[in-house]
């Protein structure tokens, strides 16, 4: 056809058209169209509505974690306390009726040259509600442990992955609140309570174990276990017991250093020393060291490859 006809039929095209009445579209169809333009122009934006609500329950799961962990955390507190209440009850009732602490006292129930439970790594001898109090303490550390904010706790450690060894989080003075461990178990005796706390030196890479005595009287008012760290991985360390410093109520000699000896002949002897008491003899293979399961601003919780716990609480 010619330019001319095709003017005719297209001018007559848009006059029947015209005056025809608008049809309006349904408003399900408008709802779906403006859906398909959302979703066109999220998409060249590299968003989607399965983005936006993975995004959202994100964000909700995130604010939740972090309430269920401070909860949790005020949680295992209250159980670490109870753990170390129950405990000092029982030695008090043991301090009250000596004759009882008499008939049944053998050579396990012997405490160790500086007040411990243990010279060895093995778990602390734990009667009936002690052991379910410490199930429970576990239970709640292993529920912390899945909501650690530090991925990567060792970084600083003398350096460890680069980072200033000034902004490593383990940095400070630490108090013990929990443990299951023997040798970092003290009770009172004749030397009184013992205070216990830990300072720690990612700089120059030392662990300071500190117990004080309370006994104004005994001539040992406490002493220091200087125990040098490697980190092996982004969350262990492995630990090398350097010297024990002694802290004397003398004017001659008020500290006296005993260095230690090597890892290899300190495990044998605490070995030894664990089945002279009759104790469960925690054997590992990989030496003294820890993992790291929990570490946020001002709470610290490791399990040693012994496979004992320790609940901390930052001081400074």
């Amino acid at each position: 056809p010619s330019p001319a006809h095709l003017g005719v039929r297209l001018s007559g095209m848009t006059r029947s058209r015209l005056d025809r009445p608008a049809r309006r579209l349904p408003s399900r169809w408008l709802q779906l169209a403006t859906a398909g333009l959302a979703v066109s122009l999220l998409g060249c934006s590299g968003w989607s509505f399965l983005s936006i609500f993975r995004r959202g329950r994100a964000r909700a799961a995130e604010g939740g974690t972090s309430g269920t962990a401070a909860a949790l955390k005020e949680e295992l507190v209250k159980r670490c306390d109870a753990f170390k209440a129950k405990q000092e009850e029982m030695w008090d009732f043991m301090e009250e009726h000596p004759e009882e602490k008499k008939s049944k006292k053998s050579k396990k129930d012997k405490a160790s040259l500086l007040e411990a439970e243990s010279f060895a790594a093995q778990r602390v001898e734990l009667s009936d509600d002690l052991q379910q109090l410490r199930e429970k303490c576990i239970e709640a550390i292993q529920g912390l442990e899945e909501m650690n904010p530090t991925a990567r706790p060792t970084s600083g450690w003398r350096g460890y992955g680069g980072e200033t060894p000034g902004n490593c989080v383990l940095n400070g003075t630490w108090k013990l609140l929990f443990t299951d461990a023997a040798d970092a178990t003290f009770r009172r005796g004749k030397r009184g309570s013992a205070k216990t706390f830990q300072e720690i030196d990612a700089e120059q890479g030392w662990f300071i174990n500190c117990v004080d005595f309370s006994n104004e009287k005994s001539k040992l008012q406490g002493f220091r276990v200087f125990v040098e760290g490697k980190a092996l991985s982004d969350n262990e360390i492995e630990l090398i017991f350097r010297k024990v410093r002694l802290l004397r109520r003398s004017r001659f000699f008020p500290e006296i250093t005993i260095p230690l000896p090597g890892p290899g002949f300190l495990r044998a002897v605490g070995r030894l020393f664990a089945r002279s008491k009759g104790g469960k003899v925690n054997e590992s293979n990989r030496g003294a060291g820890f993992k790291l399961l929990y570490v946020d601003g001002d709470l610290r919780i490791h399990r040693t490859f012994d496979g004992l716990y320790f609940v901390q609480r930052r001081l400074q």
